[in-house]
């Protein structure tokens, strides 16, 4: 806190010995309490061996770094570190306490019923004494970095944490276990880590939860692994040995959105501005080392249940918007669509002289008899084929329904096309048809009319000239084009 005076050299010693006595309490007493578990393994021939491995050599791996860097820090040719510096040391500090609460974690999942209720308390232990030693080596870092204070404050502080101790103690027992939701599991989760401990805890916890998971060890392979098949969410560890969590998250946000891949951060470095910065870069969330298993699954969950319901919403926006601007029965576009279309083309031809369009109203032959003859299904069975045939023959130009057996079909920038070629090719297509309906064979012929922008002032003159030259085709012995 500013304004306090620095400690004195005397003070200092006392304070590096009870930081050092912080950390190396909790942390040798691990080893006890895993040794107590082994014990009652071999005793009952329980088939953990491998994760008490895994355990054993976690621990052995903190006692070693933390002696190291306790070493290096507070001997008197100490260097000055940056910043950045001392967040890595803390990241390597917590990254085998990760695995020592994982394993543990998975212990009591796994075997709760073939352990003794013993058992299951000296691994809550083990639990406890890594988040203690969790504490203690953040009060070592703050304490070489130099932002350690001994202050009314930290008391006034540590009241509130007992006070809020007291209230969940109040609550009781809660069942706080996750379940995934059926449409959730089987999803594809990419586990982005360089320590293979760490890849293994995060694949078994989120496996035995119905998730299936991929391992990257480095940034390389990660990015072959999205390139073959872009999971359903990326679990991203900030330090990697090629291509570092953040370049890596940069990279992969320029060609994924967030609501489509969604990417949690993970790492030792839990501090408010390497959380800010993974949110401003595109992080979906961020979870802090030793990770806490249901914290995991929780975010984890939320993450995925995010992604499926945006894409529910899609889905179903690609539906409305399929509903609002197709034909139900024939699956082209319907009478609004084409009249916007229409709008929109005169738009066009009052802002460039050189734009123009043509216009083709059509309507099938005696399709009254059809109904009359085949009834309503044999009618509709003709009205589908007659719209694919139009859809087909039309090519990349609007073509709807616009009610009954008419179409309209509209033609941009034409140019050079040959109008009554076009249409010559429309109407045999139609004609050519011999539409199955039950034991019979329907043949239909077309009639339509014909106009050019250039012959009308609006909307309503093209439309209106249009259906008067239909008319005028179907006066004159129907299966033809009128063109003027």
């Amino acid at each position: 806190m500013a304004g306090l005076d620095k400690p004195s050299k005397g003070a200092e010693k006392i304070l590096l010995a009870q930081i050092k006595q912080e950390f190396s309490a909790p942390a040798e007493a691990i080893e006890q309490y895993i040794d107590l578990v082994e014990q009652y393994a071999n005793e009952n021939e329980l088939e953990i061996s491998s994760e008490i491995s895994h355990i054993k050599e976690a621990e052995e791996k903190l006692l070693s770094q933390y002696e190291d860097a306790f070493k290096e820090n507070t001997a008197s040719d100490k260097k000055t570190k940056t910043s950045e510096e001392y967040s890595e040391l803390r990241h390597n500090l917590r990254t085998p306490l990760n695995a020592i609460i994982g394993y543990s974690e998975i212990l009591m999942e796994d075997f709760e019923e073939d352990l003794s209720k013993e058992c299951i308390k000296d691994l809550n232990t083990i639990l406890s004494l890594s988040r203690e030693t969790e504490t203690a080596i953040e009060r070592f870092v703050d304490f070489i970095k130099g932002d350690l204070q001994e202050n009314a404050a930290e008391d006034a502080e540590q009241g509130h944490i007992q006070n809020a101790e007291s209230l969940f103690r109040a609550l009781g027992d809660i069942d706080y276990s996750l379940e995934i939701d059926e449409h959730l599991k089987g999803s594809d989760v990419l586990i982005v880590d360089d320590n293979k401990t760490n890849c293994e805890v995060l694949e078994r916890r989120l496996s035995q939860n119905g998730l299936s998971c991929r391992v990257a060890l480095d940034g390389t392979s990660a990015i072959k692994e999205v390139d073959k098949k872009a999971p359903d969410l990326i679990l991203l560890d900030v330090m990697l040995p090629d291509i570092n969590g953040l370049e890596l998250l940069k990279k992969f946000r320029k060609d994924h959105e967030r609501d489509e891949l969604p990417i949690i951060m993970v790492s030792a470095f839990n501090d408010v501005d390497s959380t800010a910065k993974c949110i401003k870069l595109g992080a979906s969330d961020y979870l802090p080392k030793p990770l806490n298993g249901t914290i995991l699954m929780a975010k984890s969950i939320a993450s995925l249940e995010a992604k499926y319901f945006r894409s529910r919403e899609q889905e179903l926006l690609k539906e409305l918007h399929l509903k609002a601007t197709t034909c139900p029965l024939t699956g082209i576009f319907n009478r609004q669509v084409v009249f916007d279309k229409i709008e929109e083309c005169f738009e066009r031809l009052d802002a460039s002289k050189e734009y123009d369009f043509a216009l083709l109203s059509m309507d099938i032959d005696f399709f009254k008899s059809i109904n009359d003859t085949y009834g309503h299904p044999g009618g509709d069975e003709v009205l589908k084929k007659v719209a694919d045939t139009l859809s087909e023959a039309c090519e990349e130009n609007v073509v709807g329904r616009v009610g009954g057996e008419e179409f309209i079909a509209i033609l941009e920038n034409q140019g050079d096309l040959n109008l009554k070629e076009y249409c010559e090719k429309i109407r045999k297509s139609v004609t050519d048809l011999s539409i199955p309906f039950q034991d019979a064979k329907i043949n239909i012929t077309i009639s339509g009319g014909v106009i050019t922008s250039s012959e009308v002032k609006d909307q309503e003159d093209l439309v209106n000239l249009a259906d008067e030259r239909l008319y005028k085709a179907k006066e004159s012995g129907r299966n033809q084009f009128i063109y003027d």
